[in-house]
């Protein structure tokens, strides 16, 4: 089934690695990174994340990395601290854009695996993602 995309987001947080839109009519999310992220800017982002979809009561988030051109790698820390945290706010639905650098790929299924209590699924095209978001 084809679903037709209407941008009602509206951009809440930009940064130089970071853009973050909410559309709240469909409680949802869209992070877009970009670049190489070390650990501050992955924790700085991830809690930005956290705290729009507390305030805006999100359910579901497309987060697209497909302009992340590497990073540190914090799976553990995201495991730890950010998909519980995002899991108690209540998300139930994570769909997550790889990058196109293979090393943040692996990352990626790492943290996907070992996340629990959220659906989450991995794709290489945000609109794929998103397609998948709206039934939901």
């Amino acid at each position: 089934m084809l679903y037709v995309h209407e941008n009602k987001e509206q951009l809440v947080h930009t940064s130089d690695f970071l853009e973050i839109s909410v559309n709240p009519e469909n409680e949802m999310l869209l992070s877009n990174w970009q670049g190489w992220l070390n650990s501050e800017k992955g924790h700085t982002g991830c809690l930005k994340i956290l705290d729009f979809v507390k305030e805006y009561r999100i359910t579901k988030i497309l987060n697209d990395n497909s302009k992340v051109t590497g990073h540190s790698g914090d799976t553990e820390w995201m495991n730890r601290v950010w998909i519980p945290g995002l899991r108690d706010a209540g998300v139930k639905y994570f769909a997550w854009v790889y990058s196109y650098e293979f090393f943040t790929q692996l990352e990626i299924d790492n943290t996907v695996d070992r996340s629990t209590g959220i659906a989450m699924r991995t794709f290489f095209l945000p609109d794929d993602a998103r397609q998948w978001l709206q039934v939901f």
